[in-house]
């Protein structure tokens, strides 16, 4: 009996050491594929002032699909977007999740998104249209949404995602 509470206690461990181990992966994977910035706002030090909304881009491919499938403590917005990864949709093309939080009343057209040298379309976005958070949108309001942009726009070490004439480089290597 002792030796399979050991063996049991064992086990456990493992799967803790492991579980562990996923959320690393998930959390440096996600890291390394993001880019975030302030839409419409000043930095002063450490703050940004009169910001409209936060954007953060983030590009999704088999390494982090599968570590978003692994890690129970990935967020569900990131886990139901991801779902799209591998899809016919996404052949020949680069998946982009696009997450923002408003602070002052937004106005968002797709054509204002541009990731790497493609302009965004409606038919490039892969959420259902009915959930895609597009146009007057009020203060406070979190959002997100899937889009397929040609891999032809969006390959090499580096790229521009903008909405206006804000933006961020994601520097991460798609071939």
């Amino acid at each position: 009996m002792h030796m399979r509470r050991v063996a049991v206690f064992i086990l456990v461990a493992a799967l803790f050491a492991a579980s562990a181990s996923f959320a690393g992966e998930f959390e440096s994977l996600l890291e390394s594929r993001s880019a975030a910035f302030w839409y419409e706002g000043e930095a002063l030090g450490d703050l940004i002032i009169g910001a409209r909304a936060q954007f953060t881009f983030i590009y999704v491919d088999g390494p982090l699909s599968r570590a978003i499938v692994k890690d129970q403590d990935a967020p569900d917005w990131l886990r139901e977007n991801v779902y799209f990864f591998g899809g016919k949709e996404t052949k020949k093309k680069g998946l982009f999740v696009i997450r923002f939080h408003t602070r002052k009343s937004l106005d968002l057209d797709l054509s204002m998104i541009v990731i790497g040298d493609h302009r965004v379309t409606q038919k490039d976005v892969l959420t259902n249209p009915a959930y895609t958070p597009l146009g007057a949108l009020p203060p406070g309001f979190t959002g997100d949404f899937a889009v397929a942009v040609p891999l032809e726009s969006v390959k090499g070490a580096s790229r521009r995602v903008s909405v206006g004439e804000y933006g961020a480089d994601l520097e991460f290597a798609i071939k």
